[in-house]
């Protein structure tokens, strides 16, 4: 005997849209950019360290 198949006729939802997907990856870029900048390490260390 078979197992009963669900009918999967629905497509499955991705997991993130892709302007999701676009505004993680600008982020990711406008973060690792500031890093490069002494000021903006500056600002990092400051955030991180007043989580502390």
């Amino acid at each position: 005997m078979q197992p009963d198949k669900a009918p999967t006729n629905k497509p499955q939802a991705p997991l993130m849209p892709t302007w999701g997907k676009a505004v993680v990856v600008v982020f990711a870029l406008l973060v690792m950019l500031g890093y490069c900048s002494p000021d903006m390490r500056a600002v990092y260390v400051a955030a991180w360290a007043a989580c502390f």
